[in-house]
């Protein structure tokens, strides 16, 4: 008689290390505060959740042979053609123009980076095809946006300055004109340039080699949000929210970015960086008082 077997069952080591990544960022994301000491707990708090999150898009690009898309590109920008996707309850525009750096980021991380019309092909090339960004219109005073909230309506918001929850700016917009977010997706296509965060070189390309990428190297800022296939579309888990930083003002931008390498064919990791622009080993100086 054929012996039959059952099919081992379980999880690969890719799987199991991406669920230790996302519950590390999880676990990094909790701030103690007591007796004044909110903004040196998060200090300490992101040196174990900029190291958190590398890992996990690493672990899940070597998972899912793509980075993780949907993300955040900290830019406002027009919708051109705006278009509600009912089966997303989001919204989305063939292309964002008149792109400038999104109000709610902070002015330290905003001179670390310009915004640039680039063409996306390497971002494609790795699987990001879609990137987020902030209506213009609901970028400053607020108004009536071009994009339409989840339920498919026009959608009012306030000052961004009073925004009740920065985490959400770039989710799509909320049903009763809540103030909280104001966000869609433009469908990265090669060869059509969009606006995005391009990190400052510096002299000599300092600025690039000193979170570990090389000279001549083309490097985009993208914030991972709460949208991100990482994250809200997780392949291995469902968070809902991106891990945040703490030490910001209460009305600023905090979700942790990725550097990534344009200046090849196919777009590359080089680090994260807090929403203030500081990477691993210079936020680790800073918790520690070696860097004031």
């Amino acid at each position: 008689m054929k012996k039959s077997y059952n099919k081992p069952s379980g999880f690969t080591l890719l799987e199991v290390l991406m669920v230790v990544a996302m519950l590390a960022i999880v676990g990094g994301a909790i701030i103690t505060s007591y007796g004044g000491l909110e903004t040196k707990a998060a200090k300490g708090s992101a040196t174990h959740s900029i190291a958190a999150v590398e890992e996990a898009f690493r672990v899940f690009e070597a998972t899912e042979g793509v980075l993780p898309n949907n993300l955040e590109s900290l830019i406002a920008a027009t919708p051109d053609t705006p278009t509600h996707i009912p089966a997303e309850a989001d919204s989305s525009a063939v292309d964002a123009t008149g792109g400038v750096t999104a109000a709610l980021v902070g002015s330290k991380f905003a001179g670390k980076f310009t915004v640039t019309e680039v063409d996306p092909a390497p971002l494609v090339a790795a699987g990001i095809t879609k990137i987020r960004y902030l209506d213009l219109k609901g970028n400053g005073t607020g108004g009536t946006l071009d994009i339409k909230d989840a339920a498919g309506n026009e959608t009012t918001v306030g000052d961004l300055s009073a925004i009740s929850i920065p985490q959400h700016a770039f989710d799509a917009p909320r049903p009763t004109n809540k103030n909280r977010g104001r966000g869609y997706y433009v469908a990265a296509v090669a060869g059509t340039a969009i606006p995005l965060a391009i990190w400052d070189a510096g002299d000599n390309d300092y600025n690039i080699v000193k979170v570990g990428g090389n000279v001549g190297d083309v490097l985009v800022v993208l914030g991972l949000g709460n949208y991100s296939s990482l994250i809200g579309e997780g392949v291995f888990t469902n968070l809902g929210h991106a891990p945040y930083y703490g030490a910001v003002a209460k009305n600023e931008y905090n979700h942790y970015c990725v550097l990534l390498d344009i200046s090849g064919s196919v777009a590359k990791i080089i680090a994260v960086v807090d929403p203030r622009g500081d990477f691993l080993d210079e936020e680790f100086a800073e918790a520690t008082g070696q860097k004031v």
